[in-house]
């Protein structure tokens, strides 16, 4: 008789664990999906005689100058580049092409977006970004 009477209230417990076993389990899901899973950017290198096309994953912090560092040290390609005392970046070569010759200087987007070259280690990227360096 006793039994009776307790398994209707351990029927009840099991399905509340149940349901929060489910709930816990669909948002630690949405967690790790949404902010744990850096993502992908694109760096293009688009000059005249040249296209080049980079995709690596972005960390927490990474900036445009962080992509093209790491696009330099997988793709083999020659960077040259100076940070002034004020954090300004100047680019003076990528991969054999000399910025300021015949009047075309590096220009930097990011989405579609110009970013000043000074800027290049203050922009921050995202997965999903694109960054493409013409020599306009």
């Amino acid at each position: 008789m006793k039994y009776k009477k307790l398994l209707p209230f351990l029927v009840k417990i099991i399905l509340i664990i149940i349901g929060i076993g489910i709930i816990s389990f669909f948002k630690l899901s949405s967690d790790f999906l949404n902010s744990n899973t850096p993502g992908l950017a694109t760096l293009v290198i688009n000059f005249e005689t040249e296209k080049r096309f980079f995709e690596g994953e972005v960390v927490r912090g990474m900036t445009v100058l962080d992509a093209l560092n790491t696009a330099v040290s997988v793709g083999k390609i020659k960077l040259n580049f100076t940070i002034d005392k004020s954090e300004n970046v100047s680019v003076v070569e990528i991969d054999g092409h000399i910025n300021g010759i015949n009047n075309k200087h590096f220009v930097f987007y990011l989405n579609s977006k110009k970013v000043a070259t000074k800027d290049l280690n203050k922009e921050m990227i995202h997965g999903g970004d694109r960054i493409e360096i013409r020599n306009e």
